[in-house]
């Protein structure tokens, strides 16, 4: 799947990883977002989420903008640009999770949704959970 998601995000000169990232910030809404959520989201260390969103800046897909409570921190925001992409990568994601669950039955899908939220909770502390 992940070569997959890869090859769909190429035309778009995009990779996978910051296809995802287009879609995370885009389901955030107006919810202030740091490089430290992207970094809990993904589960990736810090250097690499840092080369991640310098990249997406240099292709003008997100900014990073000095935060309203803490002028220390950048917030994320994707650009005019990256909005363009959020329907389109949304309804990429969607297909392949309708991939995923095709030949199960709706309990079967219920239960396999469920084992795959269990899973992404791995290693997150309770006040991230909540």
């Amino acid at each position: 799947m992940n070569l997959e998601m890869n090859a769909f995000a190429q035309p778009y000169g995009l990779t996978g990883m910051q296809m995802s990232v287009v879609d995370y910030l885009g389901r955030r809404g107006n919810v202030a977002t740091f490089q430290v959520d992207v970094e809990r989201e993904f589960h990736v260390q810090r250097s690499t989420a840092s080369m991640l969103i310098k990249r997406m800046v240099e292709r003008e897909l997100v900014t990073r903008v000095v935060a309203a409570s803490d002028s220390r921190k950048r917030q994320l925001q994707l650009t005019s640009q990256g909005q363009e992409l959020v329907p389109i990568v949304t309804a990429y994601l969607k297909q392949q999770d309708e991939r995923m669950v095709v030949d199960l039955t709706p309990e079967e899908a219920v239960a396999f949704q469920l084992a795959l939220q269990s899973v992404a909770q791995w290693g997150k502390t309770k006040e991230e959970n909540a």
